[in-house]
């Protein structure tokens, strides 16, 4: 599962915007759109691919919106089902990936949703919530507006990456990342090391459907690798 990021340069332009715009928040369970799956939460991850699957901002927002919905319902119906709380993470990331206003509330929103997927079922999606975490703290900038935001902290990305790569070892995308946050960290023999790792492990999961994307990533990092 890909995790969008909060562009760095969304910090320069939130205090611009935000007392300027009274834009859409994302939707409660209150006005969530039909229910096409038996669990809520797979509605949720279905409208989380749709999202990913369009280049309109406005359509993925939407998407977006429309699997935070199903979450928020799926975790007041179903407190102790993991997959409420991942997927609402997931679209919540994929809904400020295109909606600059409030993005460091949903970027805390994101870290409470994966604590809370941990502390149910750590495990789910290869250490999902360990990866998100993980590219939550590489990706953030190291400087923001907001003097209790969420900056960038590479120690803190690394270890829960590795504790994604703990989990499922044979899982490309947790090396993928782990060999990201290495490289962000200027420690460049442990991401070619963990890139290695995801090369040899990407031709295995040729069915799956970020397949193509890891073998781009594979070939961005490995060029800048030196």
């Amino acid at each position: 599962m890909r995790f969008y990021k909060v562009l760095p340069i969304l910090v320069l332009v939130a205090s611009v915007v935000s007392c300027a715009t009274n834009s859409k928040q994302p939707s409660t369970a209150n006005n969530r759109p039909q229910t096409l799956n038996e669990s809520l939460w797979q509605d949720s991850r279905d409208a989380s691919f749709s999202a990913e699957n369009t280049g309109d901002k406005q359509l993925k927002a939407k998407f977006a919106q429309e699997g935070i919905a199903y979450a928020d319902e799926c975790v007041m119906k179903n407190p102790e089902e993991a997959e409420c709380y991942y997927y609402r993470g997931i679209n919540t990331g994929i809904y400020y990936s295109a909606h600059v206003i409030g993005y460091q509330t949903g970027i805390k929103g994101m870290i409470k949703d994966c604590e809370k997927v941990i502390s149910l079922n750590e495990k789910l999606d290869h250490g999902g919530a360990y990866r998100m975490m993980g590219k939550i703290y590489t990706d953030m900038p190291e400087t923001i507006v907001s003097k209790n935001g969420i900056r960038r902290d590479l120690d803190k990305a690394i270890s829960y990456l590795q504790m994604a790569v703990q989990i499922d070892h044979n899982y490309p995308e947790n090396h993928i990342y782990l060999s990201e946050a290495y490289l962000e960290a200027g420690k460049n023999k442990e991401a070619a090391s963990e890139l290695l790792v995801a090369r040899n492990l990407t031709p295995q999961w040729k069915n799956h459907r970020d397949y193509s994307m890891w073998k781009k990533m594979n070939k961005e990092l490995s060029g800048k690798i030196k």
